[in-house]
């Protein structure tokens, strides 16, 4: 791909998305155009098996929408927010485990673009992670006030958003927002080799995991054991699941085709 501010590789399996729209990757259109390029070839490209989101911008992972764009409120802005949601949602969707790599300061829609992704890891240090919108009279909008809660709680949601709390990474795993804190010379590397291990499991079987958590969470728990119960139907007769079995009973280890 063509690409101006999103660096796109697929790698060892594994599909890089490394933001360079300098100098803090501001999330703005020609952002957002390029994203649903890289979604939709994910959408139907077999040969990556996980994605890892990062920045190639040094102390910023992303801080959000543009705000110069904010200035003047047309009819194009507000147009472009459910869009903004329909593509945030397909990135949440993809059939491949993902996680972000939060290497800066990880602020507003930056957060929210990484709430998309299965694992947060993040450096070590003074980086901040939050949803300031309201520092601005303005709120989250990109599905920060949905996909925040599941993870924090309801209470320490509100708690960050309302006060505009920009917490520092050890907070926030144990906040359990992000799931490891690692030192920056380090955060590339071990985010990469997670990848690349997830790339090797039963690709297929974790697509369907991430289905029935996401429609538990959307649409309640009695729809996500529906689709439990649809996706085991699947799943049982897949290539992946009789390799699993037969290679536990041969005491060798499985070799997944993702299917």
């Amino acid at each position: 791909m063509d690409s101006k501010v999103i660096r796109y590789e697929i790698k060892d399996q594994v599909a890089i998305i490394a933001l360079n729209n300098s100098p803090v990757n501001a999330l703005d259109l020609p952002c957002f155009t390029e994203l649903k390029t890289i979604v939709e070839d994910l959408q139907r490209n077999k040969e990556a098996r996980a994605a890892l989101l990062t920045s190639d911008c040094p102390g910023f992972f992303s801080v959000g929408d543009d705000l110069n764009s904010l200035k003047e409120i047309d009819e194009d802005l507000v147009k472009r927010q459910p869009e903004v949601h329909q593509l945030f949602n397909a990135f949440e969707a993809l059939p491949l485990p993902t996680l972000a790599a939060i290497n800066g300061h990880c602020l507003g829609g930056g957060l929210e673009l990484a709430l998309l992704c299965d694992f947060r890891f993040m450096a070590a240090g003074e980086s901040r992670i939050g949803l300031p919108e309201v520092r601005l009279g303005m709120i989250p909008a990109f599905g920060g006030t949905q996909r925040l809660w599941p993870l924090v709680g309801k209470g320490r949601a509100l708690e960050m958003m309302i006060k505009g709390l920009q917490i520092l990474p050890e907070e926030a795993l144990e906040a359990g927002l992000i799931n490891r804190v690692i030192a920056p010379d380090k955060l590339y590397e071990e985010a990469f080799d997670y990848c690349v291990r997830l790339a090797r499991q039963a690709t297929g079987a974790i697509a369907r995991i991430k289905q029935c958590v996401n429609t538990g969470i959307a649409s309640g728990i009695n729809a996500g054991m529906k689709k439990e119960c649809n996706a085991f139907l699947e799943n049982i007769f897949t290539d992946d699941a009789k390799e699993g079995v037969n290679a536990f009973l041969e005491g060798r280890k499985p070799q997944f085709g993702g299917k």
